[in-house]
């Protein structure tokens, strides 16, 4: 398989997109804008070596409007693609189903395609984007918002 793309497996006893990163269930949400981790401070800086950088951050969707603390684990991958680093939200009301919530932008310069019949997560890239990236959260405007490789993506009303 060339470096520029990978496959996880789906896990098939869900009916969402949900794969294992870290031996941890792993839901992929295309509809999300940052990803969202649901553990303890303690268990972030224990499991992830995370440090917290910005407590009382808001993020609103369709669950509702939450505060959180955004952390920045100093490196994460996902599948062969290296994140150093890589910034979560860990809500303050840990009520996601999953532990883990990986949003759209993660995957930003990629083409993703979700093969249901086969149970497989397959990401391709082009060979100009780079298989090392940041992914960093900024707060614009009292709002969270991605940003890959130093390009804040913004979403226009």
């Amino acid at each position: 398989m060339l470096k520029n793309e990978f496959t996880l497996e789906l896990q098939p006893k869900y009916l969402r997109p949900i794969i294992k990163l870290y031996e941890i269930p792993t839901l992929i949400d295309t509809g999300a804008v940052i990803p969202v981790f649901s553990f303890t401070g303690s268990d972030m800086r224990d499991i992830f070596n995370a440090t917290l950088i910005k407590n009382n951050a808001e993020i609103s969707g369709f669950g509702g409007n939450d505060k959180g603390a955004v952390y920045s684990i100093p490196e994460f991958s996902i599948g062969s693609i290296d994140f150093n680093p890589f910034e979560v939200l860990v809500p303050e009301n840990l009520r996601i189903k999953y532990p883990i919530l990986l949003s759209a932008p993660v995957f930003y310069g990629t083409n993703y395609e979700f093969d249901t019949r086969n149970s497989l997560f397959k990401v391709k890239w082009e060979n100009d984007y780079p298989r090392k990236r940041s992914f960093k959260i900024t707060e614009l405007k009292g709002e969270l918002y991605p940003q890959i490789n130093g390009v804040l993506l913004q979403i226009s009303d």
